[in-house]
């Protein structure tokens, strides 16, 4: 029987897969482009973003293992389309790492709980279970995936 930390890891995957196809092959000026809209990032920018909220709430969380995220620095990003491919492969891995054997009692823990500054915009709780991180995880991940998807839209499709 497959434990739901598994589960939880093949639904962060297919989001991240779908990123990926998102972002396979568009030229890196297009990834750093800034969108013609107020306060909207770049492709590469959210991307980064949704991979390092990804790495902290499921791995992280999961594991106990330090990321090293740096929030604020997932906007400002920039970089080559082959990279953040890769980041992928390797966040994909990790979460598996992370998630695959996880106990479905172990999804009731309570982890350090995160930073004030992570938990603003998610209207989270005061007190977070593990499955209640990973549950954000997704949440956050399938919000920004589709932002991806649009942002991919009006920039290559619209034009």
């Amino acid at each position: 029987m497959v434990g739901e930390g598994a589960r939880f890891a093949v639904v962060l995957e297919r989001i991240a897969r779908d990123v990926m196809t998102q972002l396979d092959g568009l030229p890196d000026d297009l990834l750093n482009r800034p969108v013609p809209l107020p306060d909207a990032n770049t492709l590469y920018a959210i991307a980064t973003h949704l991979a390092g909220s990804t790495e902290f709430w499921a791995v992280q969380m999961a594991s106990g293992r330090d990321v090293g995220r740096h929030r604020q620095a997932e906007f400002r990003a920039i970089g080559d389309g082959p990279a953040l491919i890769a980041r992928y492969e390797r966040l994909i891995a990790a979460v598996h790492d992370a998630l695959d054997t996880l106990s479905d009692t172990a999804l009731d823990g309570i982890p350090p709980q995160p930073p004030a500054e992570y938990r603003s915009t998610g209207g989270l709780g005061e007190t977070l279970t593990l499955r209640d991180c990973l549950l954000h995880a997704i949440e956050h991940g399938a919000l920004h995936q589709g932002h991806i998807q649009i942002t991919r839209q009006l920039m290559v499709d619209g034009q």
